[in-house]
């Protein structure tokens, strides 16, 4: 009986290596590849048909034409879509540095210790309701002159918030086990949050992070939309004052894309630096 069930339990084992590179080959499969890439595409081209037909009966040719003559020529001052990329990716890029520099320090910190929680936790959950584009006047007054300042700010208030509110989360849901085996063995704080805390907490930070930034990326474009002479947000607002339609929607398309691309990276990073955990799950 002992050994039937030895040798059952053997063959399961196994099987499980075939099982698991089976279910890995099913992401790359051409069914998988169309269910998740090709038509959610074609949904989106059908749905941006319906808008510019129904806006100003442009076509996706129209379209397309806009999005290559920004690309190429660039807008009416001669600046080209790329460089309007690029100034919005070097601002949100500055904004979510400085969130996931303050945010993480300060959630390890509010989930670890009682008493910075009982400080900040307050202050923490009456900013935290307060849109960061109701910010933008304020945050004009505040930096004065310097716009990027004010605009890198409010993709500061953004992604720092979830970024906290995650990795704080994260943090207290530490095992309580494994922090009191530590503690009696006489281990360091240092080392505890280094190799307890931490990897224990970093599901949460790493979701924090793709939410974070998704959400300073939303604040970037609004933001660009005021006083801005370059960027993604400024594009959309000049070419829909001047009626071009067409580079709107080009535009729009590049930011939606953008930002599904950034989350997509985030995921994929997760992913693989967080696989550890998965195996030990197993």
């Amino acid at each position: 009986m002992m050994s039937g069930a030895t040798e059952e339990h053997a063959e399961m084992k196994g099987d499980s290596p075939p099982r698991q590179r089976k279910a890995k080959r099913q992401g790359t499969r051409p069914v998988d590849i169309l269910l998740t890439a090709v038509i959610p595409l074609a949904i989106l081209l059908m749905i941006w048909q319906f808008i510019a037909y129904f806006a100003q009966g442009l076509g996706l040719l129209d379209i397309a034409n806009s999005f290559v003559k920004l690309v190429i020529k660039g807008d009416a001052d001669g600046t080209t879509l790329g460089q309007h990329t690029a100034m919005s990716m070097v601002r949100v890029t500055l904004g979510f540095a400085l969130a996931a520099a303050t945010a993480i320090p300060l959630g390890i910190a509010v989930g670890r210790y009682r008493l910075v929680s009982m400080v900040l936790g307050p202050v923490v959950e009456a900013f935290r309701p307060l849109p960061p584009i109701a910010w933008i006047p304020l945050s004009i007054l505040l930096f004065r002159s310097n716009l990027i300042g004010a605009q890198v700010f409010i993709i500061w208030l953004g992604a720092f918030f979830p970024i906290l509110i995650n990795t704080t989360a994260g943090v207290k849901r530490t095992s309580t086990v494994h922090l009191d085996v530590a503690s009696t063995f006489g281990t360091s704080e240092r080392q505890i949050l280094s190799k307890i805390v931490l990897p224990s907490a970093a599901p949460e930070t790493f979701a924090g992070l793709r939410i974070g930034f998704g959400i300073g990326w939303m604040c970037l474009v609004a933001a660009e939309m005021f006083g801005s002479a370059i960027g993604l947000g400024y594009l959309v607002t000049i070419t829909q004052q001047t009626g071009k339609t067409g580079e709107t929607i080009s535009a729009m398309i590049v930011i939606g894309f953008i930002g599904f691309l950034i989350s997509y990276v985030f995921l994929r990073a997760e992913k693989r630096l967080l696989r550890w955990r998965r195996e030990v799950a197993v």
